[in-house]
């Protein structure tokens, strides 16, 4: 069995978080990733596909990566899906020109079919999966052959000294940070070490996305605080790779 990763039973904490700092989400983003925030997302996306059928925007949140995704490439039918409804909701009229549909789902029981999608993103989203063994398996079995997968996202870096720093810096720094800017509502961001203490290292992310996925670009940042991952659907035979790796 992998080991697992992923909040757990700390998800419901993480959303309530996330629930309180929704109207400074964006903002505070933009911030605490030195105004890098767009700059991640658009280096992921540009190394996707040109152009796409069908897009799953998984953990869209405010609609952030969707709007950077639907500036830089073709995309013909857009999915947002995020468990937070009210997130949801923002996210469409954000995207309104672009009408995207709106689903209300976790990663772990994506409510599609199989080999549906050509691209599936997630920006500063797959970090708050209860599971991240499964939401990836569960990620890879809804795109199509050669479908592509992005992630931007914090990163938990594998030198010990950098992931020291690294978690100084999101244990500390942000929250003190956050509370100068939006007040009592940057309380909510110390929600954000309990996020990276559950966190994969680098090299374990990778090895999760190798099982799954082909022709794995990874990427650091920030002292490998950022990750930022393009990755290839990998060809197999879904249901005996399955039985391998988590029976």
């Amino acid at each position: 069995m992998p080991e697992d990763f992923g909040l757990g039973e700390r998800w419901h904490k993480v959303i309530d978080a996330l629930h309180a700092v929704m109207p400074v989400y964006d903002r505070v983003n933009h911030i605490i990733s030195f105004g890098k925030d767009r700059v991640y997302r658009e280096e992921g996306i540009i190394n996707a596909l040109p152009s796409a059928e069908l897009v799953l925007d998984a953990g869209c949140g405010l609609g952030a990566m969707s709007e950077v995704a639907l500036e830089k490439l073709k995309i013909k039918n857009l999915i947002l899906l995020d468990p937070m409804p009210d997130y949801l909701s923002i996210a469409k009229k954000r995207l309104a020109e672009n009408s995207p549909d709106m689903v209300v789902g976790l990663f772990e029981t994506l409510p599609f079919k199989g080999e549906v999608f050509d691209l599936v993103m997630c920006g500063f989203s797959l970090r708050d999966s209860m599971d991240m063994n499964l939401a990836v398996r569960e990620i890879s079995r809804a795109l199509n052959n050669d479908g592509k997968f992005i992630i931007v996202d914090l990163g938990k870096p594998d030198n010990f000294l950098k992931r020291w720093i690294v978690g100084i810096w999101w244990r500390f720094i942000v929250p003190l940070i956050t509370i100068v800017l939006v007040k009592r509502r940057g309380l909510f961001y110390t929600a954000l070490y309990v996020t990276y203490k559950k966190l994969p290292k680098n090299r374990e992310l990778k090895r999760i996305l190798n099982i799954w996925f082909s022709e794995v670009m990874f990427r650091v940042k920030m002292l490998g605080g950022i990750v930022i991952v393009t990755a290839k659907k990998r060809k197999h035979d879904y249901h005996t790779l399955l039985e391998k790796t988590f029976i």
